[in-house]
């Protein structure tokens, strides 16, 4: 009994101890750190999903590997210079081989503004080229997902600029004034700004995105890979409709693809997001009824 005791008091914790563990708990890293956890762990199973959808089915590649094909091929050795190329469209602004060689030599040196500028006065000249549209969507890809990194971070330094705010417990009026700083509320607001502004980019390229693939398909209706990339492009500009035809059609030509179970989950998912939006707009749908008895 007596060594019982000894133990029971060797393991027992001393006050000030439990008191120091109790304060860490209320502490602002320790509880960030345990709730960290699962934003990896959400991050990660979206990088899986992302995986496994995107992947075409039978023998085919990934849409990332593909737009990065495109945007690596080697510029042909007969592409003018820069320079030469911009004065050839200086003189005949309406050349279509003028206008296509200013926009090779512009990707060639990472001027995707201008290389994408005139790649769509070329498709203006010429818009039956199915590689020249294949390469012009891509470049509106890179500007994508170059917005949405943008976006991203400055979302994450919102959140973080208010997370003391945050972890302030509500019914704590203290804690809230003393949490409150001007200072990390004029930050959240302008990185909020900037997350807003970078979204409403990331819409208006994936909407131009949108409308090559549109016509990509009607020139090419035999390539799956290009209606996945439509989908996705749709999906992006919020264009539900478009993307549920461009699924439809990928479905057609692949039935049996690896992935055609989560397309057709895809499809059911966006047919039942945009039969809510249409039924959310019908006259009497919020009262159940037009009100006439």
């Amino acid at each position: 009994m007596a060594r019982s005791s000894t133990q029971r008091k060797r393991r027992s914790r001393p006050p000030a101890q439990q008191r120091a563990a109790q304060a860490e708990d209320l502490m602002f890293f320790p509880k960030l750190r345990r709730r960290a956890k699962w934003v990896f762990l959400a991050l990660a199973l979206a990088f899986g999903f992302s995986f496994i959808f995107f992947g075409v089915g039978a023998g085919g590649s990934g849409i990332g590997d593909y737009l990065s094909d495109l945007l690596n091929r080697p510029v042909s050795s007969d592409t003018p210079s820069l320079d030469d190329a911009r004065e050839a469209v200086a003189e005949q602004p309406n050349d279509p081989q003028a206008q296509l060689d200013l926009a090779k030599a512009a990707q060639a040196e990472g001027q995707l503004d201008l290389a994408i500028a005139s790649y769509e006065e070329y498709r203006t000249l010429k818009p039956d080229d199915p590689d020249a549209l294949q390469t012009l969507a891509a470049l509106y890809g890179t500007q994508i997902a170059e917005a949405q990194r943008r976006a991203t971070i400055a979302s994450n330094e919102a959140a973080e600029a208010s997370l003391p705010n945050t972890f302030a417990p509500e019914d704590s009026e203290f804690l809230q004034d003393l949490t409150t700083n001007p200072l990390t509320d004029s930050l959240s607001g302008q990185a909020e700004a900037r997350a807003s502004a970078a979204n409403a980019e990331v819409q208006s390229l994936a909407a131009a995105q949108l409308g090559i693939f549109s016509e990509l398909v009607e020139l090419v209706d035999d390539n799956p890979l290009l209606f996945l990339q439509w989908a996705n492009a749709a999906e992006t500009a919020q264009d539900f409709e478009s993307a549920i035809t461009a699924y439809e059609g990928f479905l057609d030509l692949q039935p049996n693809a690896a992935n055609a179970e989560q397309v057709q989950e895809r499809i059911d998912s966006l047919k039942a997001i945009t039969g809510a939006a249409g039924a959310g707009d019908l006259p009497g749908a919020a009262d159940g009824g037009s009100g006439d008895d």
